[in-house]
């Protein structure tokens, strides 16, 4: 009766020794999952873009951020709009000419420019491109990928010499011959 004790302890034991294993191959896969690629954060300045300026409010926050130059071409080109507007031939033709939007689209894109280039949102970040301090966003995304895809085929490896499945046992008294196709 104590040998089946002992043996049923020693089953016991192997059980929870295998169970730690799993789990700890388990939690270490988990620490190898690719990273997600982040937001890169000049994604966010474009988004902080207002799709028009000419229309942004004489207060808006946007504008703090142009050039002296680009702001004072656009409170011009704002003033030239009010003018329009109040011309009879603006109501008649229920829109503006071709060239005045031809115009607002420049002034757009001049005050884009001069919002990007600015100092304080260059300075929110100076290397939008990179995830560390060495590779960028992709970069870093594919050495995960690569990382992860090698040890979960070591895990193969691993569990076939963890149940001795990975060479035939050298036990027998005769030449056992390799039939693997494994060296």
């Amino acid at each position: 009766m104590k040998t089946t004790v002992t043996h049923n302890r020693t089953s016991v034991s192997a059980l929870l020794g295998l169970g730690s294993f799993v789990a700890a191959s388990i939690c270490l896969q988990a620490c190898q999952t690719p990273n997600q690629p982040n937001s890169v954060p000049l994604a966010q300045v474009v988004q902080d873009l207002p799709p028009d300026w000419v229309e942004l409010p004489p207060g808006d926050w946007h504008l703090t951020y142009l050039d002296a130059p680009t702001r004072a071409a656009l409170l011009d080109f704002r003033k030239e709009i009010a003018a329009e507007r109040k011309t009879s031939a603006f109501k008649t033709r229920g829109g503006f000419t071709e060239p005045t939007n031809d115009r607002w689209r420049e002034v757009n894109d001049e005050c884009k420019i001069s919002y990007c280039a600015n100092a304080v949102v260059i300075g929110r970040n100076l290397t939008p491109e990179l995830a560390g301090t060495a590779l960028s966003v992709n970069e870093a995304y594919m050495n995960s990928s690569v990382v992860g895809d090698v040890d979960f085929r070591q895990m193969q490896d691993d569990w076939a010499r963890f149940w001795l499945m990975n060479k035939p046992s050298m036990l027998s008294p005769y030449p056992i011959v390799n039939t693997g196709g494994r060296p």
